[in-house]
């Protein structure tokens, strides 16, 4: 992954406590532990920093999944991301950084139960959930239960995903019992997602375990327990999430203050600076094609038109002759970072519709996904769009069977997922091989022609970790798959 990621994230370091800076492996005390770190106060850092991941992190998978495409400024066609290959050194960055951030949630869940802090108890828990569902769909297997204890253990065991899951499952059905509570009152400050609005945290919570048992679908025997939880998620009556929820600390044009997205695209002075990625051609072609009005909201135009690069190609056009991202995705530098939207929470409604795992009408899911879509990037016309005659990639009504049907929902939730959440895009390539089309990297140095199935562990953990993570066996980046992939 290009070394953007980790400079982005030390930019970010200025929302972040001091305490942030430590490594669950290499722990010598807690700088949070001190009189002045309130869970309140750790809350809103941990939460700006979570506010980096979704699309900074996965740059590469933006790629991948034909959103993005390094300009021809570079010499783009050996990277990791247009050749496919990997080290252990690959996924260090994103390891390191979200272990990082799940110590300040473990810090909040701690202290608020020393006070008796419910509110802050169950963001902490909804937040861990976020954590280590990124860490798992992307490592598998990773140290969870005897993760985050600092001296007590340095050498934690690497937990199985499928439990990890199950776990994380009872953690955001307790998350929704604490903030139902009368005496679950948060400050409206420290809360950047929600501003202490529990009714909205329940929601999220609701969304973010759909999310985790739509993964599991593909699973031979599975439809049992997803039914069991999915109607725990009814029973409670939260519902959810039908507004985008995403993190703003207070981003502004100052120094390591902007949104994450925006600092990769303007300098502080609102000079542009984005000339690495680019638009993908691919992803234009299929706006064009369907008549997408969204497509000129990713992506900027240069005279005029839309210009997409391909993946690992050494012909792209430089970085000026070469569409940009467009008005939709870099809408201000204050605009938040959306950790679930509400496109990908009706989709993964209308999913679980379809599978009749949840009640509801499957086409109303639908068409409220790509209207939420519309919405976050101010794209005008989505009706006419999702009634497009005979149009089986617009419009649900076109497609008569469940295969066709599977398939527009996700190439819908792929539409919504640019440039807003590729690792979500990246997991339903995995577990469903959709969009079916998604071409393959012409890099000259590809090692293997298919997208990968996952991240290698990262390099610390062969050096910290040793005897833990052998355990793991030999992993390879394009044949070893995450508990949820077929």
């Amino acid at each position: 992954m290009k070394n953007l990621t980790l400079i982005t994230l030390i930019a970010a370091g200025v929302f972040a406590l001091n305490g942030c800076k430590k490594d669950y492996f290499d722990l010598s005390a807690n700088p949070n532990a001190s009189s002045t770190a309130t869970p309140a106060l750790v809350l809103t850092n941990a939460m700006a920093t979570t506010g980096n991941f979704p699309i900074i992190s996965f740059d590469a998978q933006s790629a991948w999944l034909g959103y993005w495409s390094p300009s021809g400024s570079y010499a783009i066609n050996n990277t990791d991301a247009a050749s496919y290959q990997q080290t252990t050194g690959y996924g260090d960055n994103l390891w390191r950084s979200v272990y990082h951030n799940l110590e300040d949630y473990a810090f909040v869940e701690s202290e608020a139960t020393k006070l008796g802090s419910y509110f802050y108890i169950g963001c902490a828990k909804v937040m861990k959930v976020y954590d280590y569902q990124m860490l798992v769909d992307v490592f598998n297997n990773v140290p969870y239960s005897e993760a985050l204890q600092g001296t007590i253990n340095l050498l934690p065991k690497y937990d199985n995903s499928q439990l990890i899951y199950e776990n994380m499952a009872k953690q955001l059905d307790a998350a929704v019992v604490l903030f139902k509570r009368s005496d679950a009152i948060g400050l409206p400050a420290s809360d950047i997602m929600f501003a202490g609005d529990n009714t909205q945290w329940i929601k999220f919570a609701n969304t973010l375990k759909l999310r985790l048992l739509i993964h599991q679908t593909q699973i031979a025997g599975r439809t049992p327990y997803i039914q069991a939880e999915i109607n725990k998620i009814v029973a409670n009556g939260g519902g959810f999430l039908t507004t985008d929820a995403g993190v703003n600390p207070g981003y502004s044009a100052s120094t390591g203050k902007q949104n994450p997205f925006w600092s990769l695209n303007y300098n502080t002075s609102g000079t542009y600076i984005g000339d690495y990625w680019k638009a993908s051609r691919y992803s234009i072609d299929f706006g064009n094609i369907n008549n997408d009005p969204r497509t000129l909201r990713i992506y900027s135009t240069v005279n005029g038109n839309l210009v997409g690069g391909k993946l690992g190609a050494i012909n792209n056009p430089v970085g000026s002759a070469i569409s940009g991202f467009g008005p939709g995705v870099l809408q201000s530098v204050a605009q938040p970072s959306i950790l679930i939207s509400a496109a990908e929470s009706n989709f993964l409604q209308a999913e679980a519709a379809l599978r009749t795992l949840l009640p509801g009408n499957v086409q109303t899911f639908f068409n409220a996904g790509v209207q939420a879509s519309f919405d976050y990037l101010g794209a005008t016309g989505a009706i006419t769009y999702y009634t497009q005659a005979n149009n089986k990639n617009t419009n649900y009504a076109a497609a008569t069977t469940p295969a066709e049907q599977l398939s527009v929902i996700i190439r819908q939730k792929w539409v919504a997922n640019n440039t807003v959440m590729p690792l979500e895009a990246y997991s339903d390539y995995r577990r469903l091989g959709l969009p079916s089309d998604i071409p393959i990297s012409i890099s000259t140095f590809l090692d293997v022609p298919m997208i990968p199935t996952r991240f290698l562990y990262p390099t610390v953990e062969y050096s910290t970790n040793a005897a833990n993570v052998a355990l793991q066996g030999t992993i390879n980046h394009h044949t070893s798959k995450i508990f949820w992939m077929p």
